[in-house]
Parts: C-alpha cells; structure tokens; sequence
C-alpha cells in the first residue's frame, strides 16, 4: 500500500498556484501577495492554538494551556519577523502594484480581527473601512458569544480559589486585580505557579501583538507615508491601536505590587 508523499500530503501544487499578481511587471507584488497569505497561515495557526488555551483554562486545567500560549508566543515574534522582508519592499516598487489593490487592505483579515475579540477587544474595522466578508462578520459574530481569553483565565482562577469575579463594574474589577496581585506575591506552589505561568504568557502575547503593531504602522509610514490605507484606515489608525491591549488588569496588577 502506497503511503502518503509530501506533495499530496501538503497540497504543494494548490498552494503554489494560489499567487496571482494583478499588476503585469511588477516585480515586488509577488512579495506581498506571498507575504500576506503567510500571515493568515499564521493567524490561523494563533486561532487554532488560542481556542485550545481558552477550552483548557475555560475547564480549570491551566497547566493544559501552557504550551499553546508558549507556542502562540513563538508564532506572535514570527509575525514580527515577518515585517523585516516586507520592508524590503520600496515606496517606488508598492506604488508600482498599489492602486489595483483597492479596496482590498489588511483591516480586512477577518482572522486578525478574531484574534483581537479572542483579546477582550470588539473586532471592528475602523469607520469608513471596506467591511470584512459575510464569512467574516458571521465569524467574529459566533466568536462575540464565547469565553474570551481572559474570562477563560478568570475561570481558572475561580477553580482554584481565588477571588475572580466575571463582570464589568469598578467593584468586580477590583476584586479580580487583587486576586492576581494576590497570585503574584505568592506563588510558591505547584499550582499556583502554573497560574502566574499563564498569566505571563498572556502578557507576552499581548506585548509581541502591541510591538507588531508599532512595528507594522512604522512600516507603512515608509511605504505610503500619511496616505489613506488601500481600504482605508492608514497611518492614523494604525498608530491609534498600538496603546491597545488585551489584558489592562493583567498590567495594571504591576501597580499593585
């Protein structure tokens, strides 16, 4: 009985053929198509991983989301990484492919937004953006209902005693960022120590997310300098969203320290 071959195994020639620049002699487009499509592949892989973390904290089992946020992590300074080979790609030679591209723009990876709800964020595209796809809309939707990352870590807590309360209000709040401050003074035990594990992985993920975002606006300035974005947004945005962060009581527990 034949086994299975690389090729077959990996789909090479489907993926192969998925590149199709739209712009005849334009040599770089060829960059960020594949660059771009890298990136999904990516962000796939982060979905994947993260809803694996989520179920595991969601069930109590921090220890089952350790290596799916570590894993995330890794994958997180691949997509910065990633940015270094699209700044090799000149204002000149983008504006060469550029104008074909609208309205077509990054705000559109419905993945990318699923991963910021995933964060406690909303997902929504900037005002006047090209809208996401009706997959997309239906996607993030779907994901508005389910346990977001932290809520999921708060659920941990809970199982194992501390005082992690779900809800918005000042008071609530309070309560969760005592109990984490709590987590950080002490977490000499086995169990504990696998909750102030995750807890930092969260940050991590957070921070590599927020240093991409610097990352990514620093880049677009060189390409297109204060232009619109192809869909949109453009550099006014992007720099509008470095402040974000998934986990603020996770930072703000610092204070408490």
């Amino acid at each position: 009985m034949a086994g299975t071959d690389y090729s077959s195994y990996l789909r090479i020639d489907e993926l192969l053929d998925l590149q199709h620049p739209l712009t005849e002699g334009a040599h770089d487009e060829m960059l960020f198509v594949v660059i771009h499509q890298a990136y999904e592949l990516w962000f796939k892989l982060i979905l994947h991983e993260l809803d694996d973390a989520v179920a595991e904290l969601q069930a109590g089992r921090p220890q089952g989301a350790m290596a799916p946020l570590h894993r995330t992590v890794r994958v997180d300074e691949l997509l910065i990484a990633q940015l270094r080979v699209l700044e090799t790609l000149t204002p000149e030679g983008f504006l060469e492919f550029r104008d074909p591209l609208k309205p077509a723009s990054g705000l559109q990876s419905g993945q990318f937004r699923a991963i910021e709800v995933l964060g406690g964020l909303d997902g929504t595209t900037p005002a006047g953006a090209s809208p996401l796809s009706h997959h997309d809309q239906e996607e993030l939707r779907r994901r508005a209902g389910l346990p977001t990352l932290f809520t999921a870590l708060c659920a941990s807590l809970r199982a194992h005693g501390l005082d992690a309360p779900v809800g918005d209000s000042p008071e609530l709040r309070e309560r969760r960022i005592e109990a984490l401050a709590t987590l950080y003074r002490d977490h000499t035990t086995p169990e504990r120590a696998v909750l102030h594990r995750v807890c930092e992985l969260l940050l991590d993920h957070d921070e590599a997310i927020a240093r991409w975002r610097f990352h990514h606006s620093l880049m677009a300035a060189r390409e297109i300098g204060s232009r619109p974005g192809t869909g949109g947004g453009g550099i006014a945005y992007l720099d509008g969203t470095i402040a974000q962060r998934f986990f603020p009581e996770l930072w703000e527990v610092r204070n408490r320290l």
